[in-house]
């Protein structure tokens, strides 16, 4: 399945800091950079494919619109931050086109310095320059462990946020890729391209998959399954369950059935 844009996350636009027990995520992604810090247990983490079981005292780096998804296995407690990238304008620009050559860090040195700054921000009424600092202690300890190489995709935090809520706002609506082209200026191959490169999918695909996750909602809901084909912006019934079967391989009752007994 392709990841989802969380467009929450992304309207906050607020540092977030906070612990979680035995938690997951669908796989998504999003604008701010997010740290993933096991204190006991183990979780189940894979970030742009790239998968790993994480133990106590291991950090996960998620940069900005990195695709991303977790689970729990039995047990774990995890620190979660997530900055967004207004807060760190040199992070940003010291990672521009660039990758993680690994998006974990197993440093027990590392982990205690970020932990320690994590429970700073904590803290109730410390000031913004002192918050400033203390993200930017935790961003410098991550360069500090972790490599870079360069990276072919075009990634432009600015235009492609824009797009994502473009479409998050009217995916109910008659879009496409070539208004979403027309809408930002650009031609619709441009746009395609520039799409396909930064999420791993075309724009058209992804406004598929945003209606379909949004009748799937509503479907848990309660609602008749004409309701949740009208209000998810499909066309017509046929488009509906035909982009249903390409996508999941079942019928939504299906679906519904096999999902409601995991």
């Amino acid at each position: 399945m392709y990841p989802k844009f969380n467009l929450s996350r992304d309207k906050k636009d607020c540092l977030s800091c906070f612990n979680w027990k035995d938690d997951y995520c669908f796989l998504q992604f999003h604008s701010s950079i997010e740290l993933c810090m096991v204190d006991e247990g183990e979780i189940e983490m894979t970030i742009d494919g790239k998968r790993n079981l994480m133990k106590k005292g291991d950090i996960a780096v998620i940069l900005s619109f990195s695709s991303h998804a977790y689970k729990t296995p039995s047990h774990s407690v995890t620190s979660n931050l997530f900055i967004p990238t207004r807060m760190c304008e040199e992070f940003m620009a010291a990672t521009e086109n660039k990758r993680l050559t690994s998006p974990y860090i197993s440093n027990e040195k590392a982990y205690n310095t970020i932990k320690k700054y994590f429970s700073l921000l904590q803290e109730e009424n410390i000031n913004s320059i002192m918050q400033a600092g203390y993200v930017y202690v935790i961003l410098g300890t991550i360069l500090e462990n972790t490599v870079l190489e360069d990276s072919t995709l075009p990634k432009d935090p600015e235009l492609i946020t824009k797009i994502l809520f473009y479409i998050g706002e009217n995916y109910k609506n008659d879009i496409s890729p070539i208004k979403i082209a027309k809408h930002f200026g650009y031609t619709q191959s441009h746009i395609s391209r520039y799409f396909k490169a930064c999420c791993g999918i075309t724009p058209g695909r992804y406004i598929t998959i945003t209606r379909l996750r949004q009748a799937i909602m509503m479907m848990y809901e309660g609602h008749n399954i004409t309701y949740c084909i009208m209000e998810s912006g499909f066309s017509s019934n046929a488009a509906f369950y035909r982009s249903f079967k390409k996508e999941f391989g079942c019928s939504p009752k299906e679906y519904i059935l096999k999902t409601n007994t995991l």
